[in-house]
């Protein structure tokens, strides 16, 4: 363990007596990077938001470590992940190859926005894979496709100019304030130690620290955004296999004219799904950040119900 990795160092101060590694998976060229602690099966996966670095569960990550295996996966291009063009297909591909790693049981995954996305179109293609689904303020397509704001949309719908730095984009300030914000709450809700707020702090800047990482967090919108029109065919012909789901829902912060259609479209997932749902008014689209509580709570319900009646 060196200051290389700034995630490793982070977390194993965060976890104090609970061994982390860093592990990886090749993936033709290029490798695949997470950090992994604890034992047991089914392990627990985490896949992170777009945009947002693995750093995120680190709350999470902490109280579930000491009697759970947990799994904070970087995508390519995050963190200690190496780099290779977004699309949809990769980022599946990518998953399943983690959830494959991590077997041979299949998995409990627990994913936040886009990565909530990713885990149910996982479950859809390889439904042995997953034990259960825990759904952070999952993204849906169906909103994406009928925005409240459709000019705010197009504005991260164009992939930034390879030619000039990723910097000189326009919205990398943006990226970068947010992410900068976002550092510093989650060290902030993750411990009271100074000197552990500090490492996770970095740990997050890290995922920053290249123009190549800026441009690949600033280019997974767009890719997105290319995608809806598949992902919600996906969804129409979708089997949902029969396992535990949960799905989490923020509203603070989210005007009344949003949060409306957001919670019809989380309930309709919940019935398609047979998800237990639960509105959080207390919480930002964060919630592990900012209700970590409730997040543990719902990954040790979704883990329990796996392990007492595997598929």
């Amino acid at each position: 363990m060196t200051d290389s990795d700034p995630a490793l160092v982070a977390f194993a101060a965060l976890l104090a007596g609970v061994p982390v590694e860093r592990r990886e998976l090749a993936r033709g060229s290029r490798f695949l990077r997470w950090l992994e602690a604890g034992a047991g099966d089914p392990a627990i996966v985490f896949e992170a938001g777009a945009a947002s670095p693995a750093t995120t569960w680190a709350a999470v990550f902490a109280a579930l470590a000491p009697d759970h295996r947990v799994i904070a996966y970087d995508r390519a291009g995050y963190g200690a992940s190496e780099h290779a063009t977004a699309s949809l297909e990769r980022q599946l591909a990518d998953l399943i190859a983690v959830l494959e790693s991590a077997g041979p049981a299949p998995c409990v995954v627990v994913g936040h926005s886009w990565g909530a996305l990713l885990a149910q179109l996982v479950a859809w293609q390889r439904p042995e894979l997953v034990a259960g689904l825990v759904l952070v303020d999952p993204s849906q397509e169906r909103l994406w496709l009928d925005p409240p704001d459709p000019a705010a949309l197009r504005e991260w719908a164009r992939f930034t100019d390879p030619t000039v730095p990723a910097r000189t984009d326009p919205r990398s300030g943006d990226m970068l304030d947010g992410a900068a914000e976002l550092d510093r709450e989650v060290a902030h809700r993750a411990t009271d130690e100074p000197r552990i707020r500090a490492l996770l702090i970095a740990a997050g800047r890290s995922y920053l620290a290249t123009d190549q990482q800026l441009r690949t967090h600033v280019d997974e919108f767009p890719m997105i955004l290319g995608s809806l029109d598949e992902i919600a065919h996906r969804r129409r012909t979708a089997v949902w296999p029969k396992v535990p789901v949960v799905t989490l829902t923020a509203t603070k912060g989210r005007p009344s004219e949003y949060a409306t259609p957001v919670i019809e479209a989380q309930e309709r997932l919940a019935a398609e799904s047979g998800a237990t749902h639960t509105v959080v008014p207390d919480s930002g689209h964060y919630i592990h950040v900012d209700r970590p509580d409730l997040v543990i709570r719902s990954v040790r319900e979704v883990f329990t119900a796996a392990a007492s009646n595997p598929p």
